[in-house]
């Protein structure tokens, strides 16, 4: 079933439509394949991994966006925090920046103690 359904010229449309949230029925009819042979494609596992695959690319992009973005805003504030601004923007903004100090050091120490756990499991799996 697999070989046929990933051989379909509809395999990676519907996919990508399926990645992005819409149903089998919805996204066989946008691209003029038929509900049945749709829902036979999705049922294979090669579908759900490159479903998967999408979701993970378009993730990637999307938190590549919000990193850039998230760096403009910090300049940003940085910037509302100068001395030519009112005192209450400058509270303000320095109150944003205190904000998100903590959970960012919070993800920044977990994701650090996730590492080291990872190394010192392939350790484990090196020796044992």
């Amino acid at each position: 079933m697999g070989r046929v359904a990933k051989n379909s010229k509809y395999f990676e449309s519907l996919a990508i439509s399926v990645a992005g949230g819409e149903t089998i029925r919805d996204a066989a009819k946008e691209h003029g394949c038929s509900e049945t042979h749709a829902y036979h494609i999705s049922c294979s596992p090669e579908f759900k991994k490159r479903v998967n695959e999408v979701r993970a690319q378009t993730t990637a992009r999307a938190v590549g966006k919000l990193t850039k973005a998230s760096t403009e805003a910090i300049d940003t504030l940085l910037k509302l925090t100068g001395e030519s601004n009112e005192p209450s923007i400058r509270l303000n903004a320095s109150k944003a920046i205190l904000a998100s100090l903590g959970p960012i050091s919070e993800l920044a120490e977990l994701r650090a103690r996730l590492e080291e756990l990872e190394n010192q499991r392939e350790r484990v799996r090196v020796v044992g």
